[in-house]
């Protein structure tokens, strides 16, 4: 496959909006572009859930063509999510402006197909090990990782993969990770970006 602190609710437009920011959408079309087409060649025939946003570039160049069937959240993504008893997905698109570990996180409650697949962007871990700035509240929980920790810090924006893949394992607990994919932006701040795909098979009990 060639493939400061965030502002972590709701929907990404409005959380751009609180900061005084306009949002812009896809940097890097081709490295996200990838990423989705790599995921979704894992399923048969994929029900996607586009958690953040929806109908946009990804959708028209990606979802619109090899999907089975596509939704995309309204209004407060985090408050649609957890409204839901359940999430009968195979894909789940989670592309915010800041950190997607609060998505995840809810979606590994709810979800209740076997296995599954995600696509993330990240905006918060990768980014605040790089300036030591404050982690999300849900990640220093689930990790015990305190933002005061500047080693810490520092190792994750040096070794990324293995933190992403530790915070993974007990921020969804319940769920093996079969595979990950991660890639990084370019120049100037985007280099502090951080992009992703897993494919989860739920744990026999």
């Amino acid at each position: 496959m060639n493939v400061q602190s965030a502002d972590t609710r709701g929907s990404k437009a409005a959380a751009i909006k609180r900061k005084g920011r306009q949002p812009v959408d896809n940097s890097f079309p081709a490295l996200k572009i990838a990423l989705r087409e790599w995921v979704v060649a894992e399923f048969m025939s994929a029900r996607v859930l586009d958690v953040y946003g929806g109908y946009g570039l990804m959708y028209r160049q990606v979802w619109s063509r090899v999907s089975s069937s596509y939704e995309a959240t309204d209004g407060d993504s985090l408050a649609w999510l957890q409204d839901r008893e359940s999430l009968d997905y195979d894909l789940f698109d989670v592309d915010p402006y800041g950190s997607p570990f609060e998505a995840l996180q809810i979606i590994a409650k709810r979800a209740i197909r076997n296995r599954i697949g995600l696509v993330c962007t990240d905006g918060c871990l990768r980014r605040q090990g790089t300036y030591r700035g404050n982690l999300p509240k849900v990640v220093e929980q689930t990790c015990g990782w305190g933002s005061e920790n500047k080693a810490l810090m520092a190792s994750i924006y040096y070794n990324y993969p293995g933190h992403l893949r530790y915070l993974l394992r007990h921020l969804m607990p319940g769920w093996f990770i079969e595979t990950l994919a991660v890639r990084y932006g370019k120049g100037g701040g985007k280099h502090t970006m951080a992009y992703f795909a897993f494919i989860l098979k739920r744990v026999e009990s």
